[in-house]
């Protein structure tokens, strides 16, 4: 993500190994710097080497060094101990009253009245060139509250098992609904989204050059997530591994017009999420579990013609700042469930949400990325 497309050594306190620093930057978390490449920066090759050198022959190929911290007690240790009925995580929770909207963004139950047109699809863009993908969210589970299988397992594409049982996806219904039209572009709801970040620019700015050739542009709740120096990021601290990852723009498979802007994958890039940028342009979030940047983007048939793909793309959200709430809240509620935090400590945004859970979700399943 630095201004220059070479590979660079990460070293300490936001530099790298050649003395190049952002306040934002963070080491990969894909190995150790290995060499070899034609575009790896001669300054860090050469200060890893150095580095390198320091350690006995027998530790240096791939050897790490943790140190554990030191043991905190804790209060269900004690033979006393009894656990609160509000604590997050228990099966008989007990949640404080639910503020739903206007004080929240989620909103109510729904009722059969509000049921989408097309459940189960979603439609980008206007008329017969519309385009029409199942609708998920594919995320990781929620505690008990949404366990992603029959077993419980809560981060289940990393767990060893089939690939045709990995990614994991809720139906629409199974989501708490939003207040979509609260959504406008801004992030009211997270704060002080920071000052613009004149190195982010600098990979967004040939993104939006190419998509004008095509008549599109960036949305500006995408800009927002990518370039202000307090949203930067924030997908990625509190996103379990998954990272931020801006490069396209790419064809779309289900319409050369059309134009997809990867942004974000998670540790393995078994999910990857893209901007769908439609050429009426509509705009919404994308995922797959396939990496278009690496792959062909177009199909054809044996005349020739193009072959639309199946059960490869997958509508998520109608906007980028509607993704970045429901995930970080998401993540938010995992990290409050593994804390044992109480339910009235809950911020009411997050507390709405495990509300949608509780108590007649907790025993339902999800369902599988359809493939």
């Amino acid at each position: 993500m630095l201004p220059d497309a070479g590979r660079h050594a990460y070293g300490y306190l936001h530099k790298t190994l050649c003395g190049i620093e952002k306040p934002d930057m963070t080491g990969s978390q894909f190995g150790m710097w290995g060499g070899g490449y034609r575009d790896e920066c001669p300054d860090c090759t050469a200060a890893a080497l150095a580095i390198d050198a320091r350690w006995p022959e027998e530790r240096r190929d791939g050897f790490r060094v943790d140190v554990p911290a030191a043991p905190r007690p804790r209060p269900e240790d004690d033979p006393g101990y009894v656990r609160p009925v509000n604590e997050l995580g228990r099966p008989d929770i007990r949640l404080p009253q639910t503020l739903t909207s206007p004080k929240t963004r989620v909103l109510g139950a729904r009722s059969p009245a509000d049921a989408h047109p097309e459940d189960g699809f979603r439609r980008i863009g206007e008329g017969p060139s519309a385009v029409r993908l199942p609708a998920f969210w594919a995320g990781h589970g929620i505690g008990p509250y949404r366990p992603c299988d029959e077993q419980g397992r809560t981060f289940a594409w990393f767990q060893a098992c089939p690939l045709d049982q990995v990614d994991q996806a809720y139906p629409l219904e199974m989501v708490p609904p939003l207040d979509e039209e609260s959504f406008v572009g801004d992030f009211a709801w997270f704060g002080d989204i920071g000052d613009p970040l004149d190195h982010r620019a600098a990979v967004t700015d040939p993104i939006a050059s190419d998509l004008a050739r095509d008549g599109l542009s960036l949305p500006a709740d995408f800009l927002a997530l990518i370039n202000r120096a307090n949203l930067h990021r924030c997908l990625d601290r509190e996103g379990g591994g998954a990272w931020t990852d801006v490069t396209g723009p790419l064809p779309s498979p289900v319409d050369p017009a059309d134009r997809m802007v990867p942004f974000f994958r998670d540790q393995q890039s078994r999910i990857m999420r893209y901007l769908y940028l439609h050429h009426s342009g509509q705009a919404a979030v994308v995922c797959s579990d396939r990496d278009f940047t690496v792959e062909p983007g177009l199909r054809y048939g044996p005349d020739g013609e193009i072959v639309l793909p199946r059960r490869e793309i997958f509508w998520t959200a109608p906007s980028v700042e509607i993704f970045a709430y429901r995930f970080l809240a998401e993540a938010r509620l995992t990290l409050a469930i593994h804390e044992k935090q109480r339910a009235g400590e809950l911020d009411p945004e997050l507390l709405a949400h495990l509300a949608h859970y509780v108590p007649s979700s907790s025993s339902e399943g999800c369902g599988r990325m359809p493939r």
